[in-house]
């Protein structure tokens, strides 16, 4: 499902097709990027019934140039993290099964 696929969802499903798509998109877009800012101000978001985006800092750690097999450094980093809530695990996904 990408973003226009989620704008007509919403406009059948909860807010009645004669809901602008233009309103609905700039309503999506907009809490996009709020969750993404509030993110990148290193504070998590918790969204009851789906679940967490919070930031994560990395390690260094060595890994391999994979042309070559040469050792290499990769250097500390952060990274956005997604926890879901248990109501995923509820719902029959395994956490041991890839998807």
């Amino acid at each position: 499902m990408n973003r226009t696929d989620i704008v007509e969802y919403t406009r059948s499903h909860g807010g009645g097709t004669d809901l602008p798509r233009k309103i609905v998109r700039e309503a999506l877009d907009f809490v996009i990027e709020e969750i993404a800012q509030t993110v990148l101000e290193d504070k998590s978001v918790k969204l009851t019934g789906f679940g967490t985006f919070e930031l994560r800092k990395r390690a260094d750690r060595l890994g391999c140039n994979p042309k070559t097999g040469e050792p290499l450094l990769i250097k500390s980093h952060r990274v956005v993290v997604f926890r879901p809530t248990r109501h995923f695990w509820e719902e029959g996904m395994d956490r041991n099964k890839p998807v």
